[in-house]
């Protein structure tokens, strides 16, 4: 075989790809081995992975291609100088799916290289796939006809998924196939006893035993107890050759160990010859009973067998409590069933997956000597994990310099080396893993230790997974200790915990040093991690005022410029799919972090996305044509264009669902000038397969597949009716029910009605009022009238979890209603708001919702009732701020744009020294010396600040120092008081063309004007200039000139220019800079704070005032200021 393998390496008229299928223990992994030797031998091997389960980083697909790449690299220098061009302009290729990571790492460098070479893919089944094909040979069928100068040798156990892949028709005629286990047992047994003696007549030679070693009689029961597999010949031979004991010796204990009674308490009706063969070497190990000795043994040996990831031997006696020079002796006792090397250091893994079978089943490791009880193994993993973080973790445990991210480190893989050794790598990384095995009557134990590590090492322990770039282990931990525990004092840690690790999760995973200097001070006040690590925290600013008392609804958000705005939740709610414009982001549903990137295409402004009833496959519909990929592989699957016959141009208006195995579609229009027209296509071929009318009325959403057949509802007058059809058929759709309306239903809008199948529940809008009627008891479920004095209310992107629980939609104003189902009504249950108006989604299973907009996308759970204090601000809610420092920096004032009530905040010690109720709706303020002067409804109304330094004083008009009338102040967009308080600038538009014109405060009269033909974002007035500013920091501006004599005003053109700093209140005159991604920099570019999400903002809700900076988008219930200190 091994020559057979060899020719069709070298035969490029032979298929590029090679399959060695076979059962376990028939020695595929050998065969692989030694290719994968002879072809380094021979400098035709480019690269090789050998998949494990026992490794993270070896069971997991992404890993396969850029591991082969960086091989490749190593290997040719002209893959490499194709390659190392393709990773600097797409760094984030890692990210990509499967079929990106093979076109762009392996298969573009080897194409324009034409690189002949082998490469060895081994235990491909030991990877995780949920794929029905298996997702690598679903990529490789695609790519392998243009690379065929390249040999790809696979072994894999023939599971279903990886059968599937090899029928796939592209891959299935490019693949020779061998079947180990369909060799016949002749030939196996032949095999079997050549390396039997092939491995003895070594043995002979180095250990100097005699030639008519092992006898016929003894290679004869040898071959026959092997039954074929070669995973007991070479546990066998393992056995026998172990170091410091005589072969002779050896074999023969072996030969009477299985002859004794050891055969018979170990046999059962499948894995007898290999549990024979493990339970002799037990004996042969370990000897009499000792229950000391024993416990060890099963302590030691559970570790290895049970561990999330293989340990080393040091590992384990760090763990366990052991001594390195006790646990690898024991280890070295059982060298044939373990992959064991002379370094301590080194992970030790079973030689075989069926000793860890074996050792833990009790009906087969029928002596209790030896058996493992997984639960008792994982307690005292767990045990051993807690209290070494107890011991060792401390802040700063790398020594990273302040401020710096993981990655500006160079020597950041050296420096955790050195300070965070195997065992406490582990313990970080896997502790949680064992919890969940662990029974009931083991938590009161476990729960003081875990209580401890919680209040005391969890934000050291969160600096470590930073540094080890596993920040996600957090979020699964303490998802894990939520399900474990009923004690209620951890869950409140633990619950807490969870929204500092989500609310913090991209500055965690970015920068170990910033977990303490913007993490920690950014929390609230009543957080509980900052309760308890405040002393640890080390801001570089200072939050002057608006820091949220509790945390923010919002769990986590994704921010992109460039997004489309569609999303998709996937059936199993554990995704979100979101569409940008060249490509689809699949996001992790708890963090929102990015998962995947599938290549997309620019779509139309109105694209919808849609997963597939069993999640493998992901649909983006343009309004066109249908694209789908396989979410694995990134691959597209197929195209099915949809535009005749469905008016679909630009309509936002479609309705579609798959059949239940996901082959067919159907689709309608509900904007269409023909209504009820539904056509159903085949997605393997893209033929339209049926397309019918609904028999009366306009179908309104959904459209939802009922067994085997397709459902929808349309509404006529007075009812509403469930219709079904066969997804393939072109008869008449048959009615199923027929359900009467409310009266209010009379005027209701299709495009804004929706019905929830579970339920028999129709939810419909009319102006300002929401409905959702049950037409089952012929009652409304929800009656909602919105009432909005800062902005007209519409309703947006109304949506149902799937069982009916809660209910959602968009409001005016940004805001979001979640409703909650209890005894057949729906009561508000939460109530909270955005920056922008959007059109929430909820989850299928009803646990989170989602909201998407641009450039960010928020997320949070239903879980919890969020409802504001009557009367305190919401979220988000109404207009944008107004923020203006005083210019000595001592005061602030803050209202909202058009809001009556103007705040004045001491900067140095964040109190609130006056509220004045302005009795209009402001437009402008500014602040100088002791003065604040306030803009709006045609008036300029003074007022003196008070001279002590009184807190929390009120103010009204009565108290006013000083009102102006001014003509034109009431009419413009924005106005613009002068830093001396002498002057205001408005703006007057009518259509397109619009006026600057400058007044005098103190008497109201205008004193000049020009004209303008482009609206600006705001005016912006000092004592010299007047400027118009545009997007960026672009503007029109004029020079301000005054007659000495006459004291006329007349304004200079300076034309359109780059507007002067001065004016551009969000730069800093001090040189501190926002990055797109959040970081505030100082002046020597030292990373001072990252700002959160919902902190982030265009240029132009920013303001800054030497170090004072200040945050005013709507998204905001107050002002955000804060001091930096560098």
């Amino acid at each position: 075989m091994l020559d057979d393998i060899e020719l069709w390496t070298r035969d490029f008229y032979k298929p590029p790809v090679y399959w060695l299928n076979g059962l376990a223990g028939t020695g595929k992994s050998t065969i692989a081995q030694t290719i994968a030797e002879r072809k380094f031998a021979d400098g035709m091997l480019g690269a090789s992975f050998f998949c494990s389960r026992d490794f993270e980083d070896r069971r997991d697909l992404r890993f396969i291609f850029p591991t082969i790449a960086a091989q490749l690299a190593r290997k040719y220098t002209e893959f490499r100088l194709i390659l190392i061009p393709l990773v600097r302009s797409d760094p984030e290729i890692v990210r990509e799916s499967l079929h990106g990571q093979m076109d762009k790492l392996i298969v573009q460098p080897l194409v324009k290289s034409a690189i002949s070479t082998v490469i060895v893919i081994d235990a491909l089944d030991e990877c995780k796939d949920d794929e029905p094909a298996s997702a690598i040979l679903s990529v490789l069928g695609q790519f392998v006809s243009q690379i065929p100068k390249v040999k790809f040798f696979v072994t894999g156990r023939p599971e279903l998924h990886i059968r599937e892949g090899f029928r796939i028709p592209l891959l299935a005629k490019a693949t020779d196939v061998f079947v180990l286990h369909e060799v016949k047992p002749s030939q196996v047994q032949s095999d079997i006893r050549l390396f039997y003696k092939h491995n003895c007549s070594g043995i002979k030679s180095r250990r100097r035993i005699s030639d008519d070693w092992p006898t016929e009689e003894q290679l004869n029961l040898l071959c026959e107890r092997t039954a074929g597999l070669f995973v007991y010949a070479m546990a066998t031979v393992r056995f026998i050759d172990r170091k410091n004991k005589d072969p002779e010796e050896q074999l023969e204990r072996l030969m009477q160990s299985q002859e004794s009674g050891l055969e018979g308490r170990t046999k059962l009706r499948a894995n007898t010859t290999l549990d024979s063969l493990y339970m002799s070497i037990l004996y042969e190990a370990f000897g009499d009973d000792d229950p000391e000795d024993d416990a060890k043994v099963r302590s030691v040996l559970g570790a290895v067998v049970l561990a999330a990831n293989p340990l080393s031997p040091s590992a384990i006696a760090t763990l366990l409590g052991f001594s390195a020079r006790g646990v690898f002796p024991l280890l070295s006792s059982v060298h044939s069933l373990l992959l064991l090397t002379e370094d301590i250091n080194q992970p030790v893994r079973p030689f075989h997956k069926s000793f860890p079978d074996f050792i833990v089943n009790s009906a087969r490791c029928t002596n209790p000597r030896f058996c493992v009880s997984p639960p008792d193994q994982h307690m005292e993993l767990l045990v051993g994990c807690l209290e070494l973080m107890n011991r060792q973790l401390k802040r700063n445990m790398c020594d990273l310099p302040d401020g710096v991210i993981n990655a500006e480190v160079k020597d950041l893989e050296q420096r955790t080396e050195q300070h965070v050794d195997k065992a406490l790598q582990y313990a970080c990384r896997s502790w949680h893993k064992h919890l969940n095995p662990t029974t009931s009557t083991q938590k009161l134990e476990i729960t003081p230790i875990l209580h401890r590590f919680l209040e005391e090492k969890f934000l050291f322990w969160l600096e470590v997974l930073s540094i080890l770039g596993a920040t996600r282990e957090a979020v699964d931990a303490l998802e894990t200790i939520e399900q474990w525990t009923d004690v209620s004092r951890t869950l409140d840690l633990v619950r807490d915990y969870f929204r500092f690790v989500l609310a913090f999760f991209d500055v965690i995973s970015t920068s170990a040093p910033h977990i303490y200097i913007s993490a920690l001070p950014l929390s609230p006040p009543m957080s509980i991690a900052r309760e308890l690590y405040k002393r640890y925290a080390c801001p570089s600013a200072r939050v002057v005022r608006g820091l949220p008392t509790s945390w923010d609804p919002v769990l986590a958000t994704f921010y992109h410029e460039d997004l489309e705005g569609a999303v998709a939740w996937s059936p199993c709610s554990r995704f979100v799919a979101v569409s940008r414009l060249a490509t689809i982001e699949i996001l992790d549903a708890k963090t929102l972090e990015r998962l995947n990137t599938i290549e997309s295409y620019r779509g139309l402004q109105h694209t919808q996305l849609s997963f597939s009833p069993d999640g493998h496959t992901l649909t983006k519909f343009d309004g066109f044509e249908l694209t789908r990929w396989d979410l694995q592989t990134g691959s597209p699957v197929g195209t099915v264009s949809l535009a005749q016959g469905l008016e679909v141009a630009f309509s936002t208006s479609f309705l579609f669902t798959y059949s239940t195995d996901g082959k067919m579609l159907a689709i309608t229009n509900t904007a269409s000038h023909e209504p009820g027209l539904i056509a159903t296509y085949d997605l393997l071929s893209g033929a339209r397969t049926s397309s019918y009318r609904a028999p009366q009325g306009r179908i309104i959403s959904p459209l939802w597949t009922y067994g085997e057949c397709l459902r929808f509802v349309t509404v006529t007058p007075g009812f509403f009716t469930i219709w079904e059809a066969a997804f393939t058929s072109v008869h008449t759709p048959a009615m199923i029910e027929c359900f009467h309306t409310p009266d209010e239903a009379a005027n209701m809008e299709c495009g804004k009605t929706l019905f929830l199948p579970a339920l028999s529940q129709l939810a419909f809008t009319i102006q300002a009022t929401i409905f959702v009627w049950d037409a089952r008891s012929s009652r409304f479920s929800l009656k909602y009238e919105a009432i909005s004095t800062s902005h007209p209310t519409e309703f947006y992107g109304m949506s149902f979890s799937t069982d009916g629980r809660f209910f959602s939609y968009g409001a005016g104003g940004g805001e979001i209603h979640v409703w909650k189902r209890t005894s057949g009504r729906y009561f508000l249950h939460q109530r909270l708001a955005l920056p922008r108006t959007v059109q929430p989604l909820l989850s299928p299973n009803g646990e989170s919702n989602i909201a998407p907009g641009c450039p960010t996308i928020h997320l949070w759970h239903t879980r919890d009732q969020i409802l504001p204090t009557p009367g305190a601000p919401v979220r988000g809610s109404g207009d944008d701020l107004i923020l203006e420092f005083s210019p000595n920096q001592i005061l602030a004032a803050a209202t909202r744009f058009k809001g009556n009530t103007v705040t004045v905040v001491d900067l140095q010690s964040g109190d609130l020294r006056l509220t004045i109720d302005t009795g209009m709706r402001v437009r402008c303020l500014r602040v100088a010396g002791s003065t604040i002067a306030v803009g709006g409804e045609g008036r300029i109304v003074t007022w003196n600040l008070p001279a002590d330094n009184s807190v929390d004083a009120r103010a009204s008009v009565d108290d006013s120092a000083h009102t102006t009338t001014l003509r034109g102040l009431d009419q413009g967009d924005e106005a613009s008081i002068s830093p001396d308080l002498s002057r205001l600038a408005t703006m007057e538009f009518t259509g397109l063309s619009g006026r600057v014109l400058i007044h005098n405060v103190s008497t109201g009269s205008r004193l000049t004007g020009t004209t303008i033909s482009q609206r600006p974002s705001r005016v912006a007035l000092d004592e010299h200039e007047v400027w118009c500013i545009y997007a960026g920091n672009s503007g029109w501006g004029w020079k301000i000139l005054e007659d000495s004599e006459t004291g006329d005003i007349r304004l200079e053109s300076l034309g359109t220019t780059e507007c002067p700093h001065r004016v551009l209140l969000y730069q800093s005159l001090c040189g501190y800079k926002v990055t797109q991604d959040g970081w505030v920099l100082s002046p020597i570019q030292k990373r001072l704070l990252w700002l959160p999400h919902h902190w982030r903002t265009d240029d132009r809700f920013r303001v800054w005032s030497g170090r004072f900076f200040g945050i005013v988008h709507r998204g905001l219930p107050d002002v955000v200021i804060l001091e930096f200190f560098e």
